[in-house]
Order: C-alpha cells, then structure tokens, then sequence
C-alpha cells in the first residue's frame, strides 16, 4: 500500500504553482500598462506610439482632453451645455481663427478653468478664447470639487498621476475604442467638438425643465462683489498675451427665469456682470457680453428647448456678436 504524500512533499509543488501564477498576472499587467502607454487611452498626448487620432466617447468630461490638446485648433469655446450650441466651424469662419468646441455637460467653473488651463499647456499660441459663463461663475465662494464625477487626473499636470489611473476598466474600454478607430473600424468623435442637442432633442417643443441655478446671494452687502472663481479667471486672463483675443458670454434664459429690475436677484447679477466685465476691461479684440436679457428673441418660446438652452436661431445670433468682438472688440455690435 502506497504511503499518503506528506504536506512537506505537497507544499514546493504548490509554491511553485503559486509564483507560476502570480509571475503571470505580473507579465499579463505589465504587458497591458504597455499597450494602455502605447495607446494613450485619453489621447492625452502624453503617450501614445500608434499615431491614432481622436476618440469616440460621448462623455464629455473625458473627451475633451482629446480636442483640448489638437494642435490644428488655436481658439476655444469653453463653458457647460449652455455653450453647446455655438458652432466652431461658423466662428472660424467669422474670425479666420481655428476654434474648437470644449463645452462640459453640468460642468461647474472650476472644471472648466481645469479645461482651460490643459488647452493653453498644450498651445503655445492661442488666437481666441470664448467663455460662456453660467450662473455658477457668480457663487460668493468656489465650489467645492465633485468627488469621482470630474477626472482632475486627466487635465493635470502629472503624467504619473494619469499613468497611475490608466490600469481600470474605463480606460480598457477606452484603449479599445482607441484601437479600433485606429484599424479603421470605428469612427472618431468631429474633432471640432460640435454635437447639437437639436439632434436628440424634438425641435419646436419646450421643456418645463432645467431653471437657473443661481448661487446663494451673498450673506452681507460687503461680500456681494466677491466672486473667486472670476477672481481666477482674471489671473489667467491677466497672463496672456495681449494677441488672445477673450470673449466672456452671459448665456440667455427664457425672459419669465430674468431677475426683475429693483430685486436682490437682479443686484446680484449686476454686480456678477461687472465683474465679468472688468476682466476683459481694456484689453485688445475682447468684450463682455450679456445675452441673459428680456428681448423679442428670449420672449419667443421656440427659441428655447428648456429655461437655459436656446435654440439655433439665437446660438447664430450669439455667434455673430462674439465674432465681432474678436474683431473689433469693446468696439463691436452686438445685434441681439
């Protein structure tokens, strides 16, 4: 009768299957972080070996780094979905600039100035920056950062940090987009930037959705001229060339959601504008614009899908003043 194999004689064969294992996860997750470098996943620019352009991801906080970085674009328009709907291709075609569209849907503006800051370390010349500015750009304090819902790895300066991320399911599933854009398989996002909400939106209707969220007016009079996200804008603005052209746009709201003249709400706003207005004050080819007034356009209710989001009829509008402001701009009309 043969004798039962000891626990001694048993333990090398299963240390060596054990290391056999572990020394295969360990090739098997090197060899992928090779392909996720090789690849760039994002698009980034900071990696990437096969030459393939663009991505195809809808999700518009991680697509943008995408065109932010596209070196055959030196103007943006950055802003939330309240910037959408203005048309890059018409604004280069109105300033003879290159415009790209770096709008992020339900972005706040401390992920915006993240979008910003990536455009310009990744352009060292800039023609035009358009900012479309929502009411959040007036809060009396910075809007704290939305833990796991905006990806500051992506925009930052660390290409550590955005190597360390890139090991995930997301960016696998992005490294397959990639890949297949790159054999020919899939088609890229327009490198542009430009989806209209017209095309998933029923056209001629309104929605009794989306109302402003205007921040908490500020507790004592003293504060009211207190915006810190304008504050840093202002220090970017302030550090450009003079040869930037900027444009800060007060998107339009259907008329029934526009403070009434007289109430803290339209004080608000006003001081909010001034602000907004004293950042582009004095400088060459740039302006301030408000759209968000009561007029024959923002009384019409087809020219709205919602309380914030207009339709092309005044998206064409708005697309022209900012136009003439990059030409002209204090200086220039605007017919609205």
């Amino acid at each position: 009768m043969a004798s039962p194999t000891s626990i001694s004689e048993q333990s090398p064969e299963w240390a060596r299957c054990l290391a056999a294992c572990l020394g295969a996860l360990g090739i098997g997750a090197v060899l992928l972080f090779a392909v996720m470098i090789a690849v760039d996943p994002y698009d980034t620019g900071r990696f990437g070996l096969f030459g393939i352009d663009g991505v195809d991801d809808r999700n518009t906080q991680t697509a943008t780094a995408s065109r932010a970085r596209d070196p055959q674009f030196d103007s943006a328009v950055i802003g939330n979905s309240t910037a959408q709907l203005l048309n890059p291709t018409d604004l280069s075609l109105a300033t003879g600039l290159r415009f790209v569209q770096l709008y992020l849907t339900g972005g706040s503006a401390r992920e915006q100035l993240a979008v910003l800051d990536f455009f310009l370390r990744n352009h060292s010349r800039v023609g035009a920056l358009v900012f479309v500015t929502d009411p959040f750009w007036c809060g009396h304090q910075r809007v704290p950062p939305r833990p796991g819902e905006f990806p500051d790895w992506l925009y930052g300066n660390s290409s550590i940090g955005y190597a360390a991320r890139l090991l995930s399911w997301p960016a696998i599933e992005h490294v397959a987009q990639r890949i297949s854009i790159g054999l020919g398989w899939r088609r890229r996002n327009d490198p542009d930037g430009f989806f209209s909400y017209e095309d998933i939106w029923l056209p001629g209707t309104f929605r009794d959705t989306n109302r402003p969220r205007d921040p908490v007016p500020a507790a004592v009079d003293a504060n009211r001229n207190n915006f810190p996200e304008i504050a840093l804008l202002d220090d970017v603005v302030k550090r450009l060339p003079d040869s930037v052209s900027v444009v800060l746009v007060v998107p339009p709201t259907f008329h029934t959601v526009i403070a009434k003249p007289g109430t803290p709400a339209a004080a608000e706003r006003e001081a909010c504008n001034a602000a907004l207005q004293r950042v582009v004050a004095g400088r060459p080819h740039s302006n301030f614009i408000n759209y968000r007034v009561e007029n024959a356009l923002t009384r019409d209710i087809a020219n709205f899908a919602d309380y914030i989001h207009y339709r092309p009829a005044i998206a064409s509008r708005m697309v022209e003043g900012i136009a003439a402001s990059v030409k002209l701009g204090a200086a220039a009309k605007i017919d609205f």
